[in-house]
């Protein structure tokens, strides 16, 4: 079972920023470290949390004789 995590979103980027946090207080103090940087100040920069996954599994070859 995938357990819940929460991650940090800078407004107007394309969310590059990737790290999975255990703890929505362990985002937040990411976020404010974030939001501090020079090239996002003035952005605001959001705590996500996951609420579900969907997974798409691999469907098997059919091979067909014509």
């Amino acid at each position: 079972m995938v357990e819940r995590f929460y991650n940090c979103l800078v407004e107007g980027t394309d969310g590059g920023y990737h790290y999975r946090h255990d703890t929505p207080e362990d985002a937040r103090v990411e976020a404010e470290r974030l939001a501090r940087l020079p090239y996002n100040r003035g952005k605001k920069v959001y705590v996500l949390m996951m609420i579900s996954y969907c997974e798409v599994p691999e469907t098997p070859v059919v091979w067909h004789e014509v």
